[in-house]
């Protein structure tokens, strides 16, 4: 089974270790695992565009300037890293705007129900489109990468052993 993971804000501080959105326990234990899955097990992980705009804006409120500026050289590098190399994650949507629509319709479809904003409505959206891709093959699981129980729970395909 090929994991193909779609990574939220809260993972994603977690993986920058983002001073007031980590836990340094929690953020080895989600490193080792991205690395097992990145080696032993070839994830594909994809990051949703508007959890980099989160990302990006919880680096802006971390106090220390030299921390904050190491931050965002570093994201910056990994983005540079996936566009031009493909390495590291795919960032969605990848056409620009043309997502929008159904991120909206997906946020708009039930927004007391699932309690989700119009970013992680995008990551369920996207989640929904990679599972419906590669849903036909067995060889394929969809998982969300997030702290987050009610997106969590909404996930393609239940993960056997989230970190939460």
């Amino acid at each position: 089974m090929i994991p193909i993971l779609v990574v939220e804000t809260s993972y994603l501080c977690e993986l920058y270790r983002v001073p007031g959105f980590s836990d340094a326990t929690f953020s080895s234990r989600v490193q080792r695992r991205w690395d097992r899955m990145a080696s032993e097990q070839r994830a594909s992980f994809y990051v949703p565009m508007g959890c980099l705009y989160q990302l990006c804006d919880h680096i802006a409120d971390v106090p220390d300037g030299n921390q904050r500026r190491r931050l965002a050289n570093q994201v910056v590098a990994d983005v540079e890293s996936s566009l031009e190399r493909g390495s590291l994650w795919t960032i969605l949507p990848s056409q620009g705007l043309d997502e929008l629509p159904g991120f909206l319709r997906a946020f708009s479809s039930d927004p007391g129900h699932l309690r989700l904003g119009l970013t992680n409505s995008g990551v369920l959206k996207i989640a929904s489109d990679l599972g419906s891709r590669y849903g036909s093959s067995s060889s394929y699981r969809v998982h969300i990468w997030t702290r987050n129980p009610n997106l969590k729970a909404y996930e393609p395909d239940a993960e056997s052993d989230p970190l939460i």
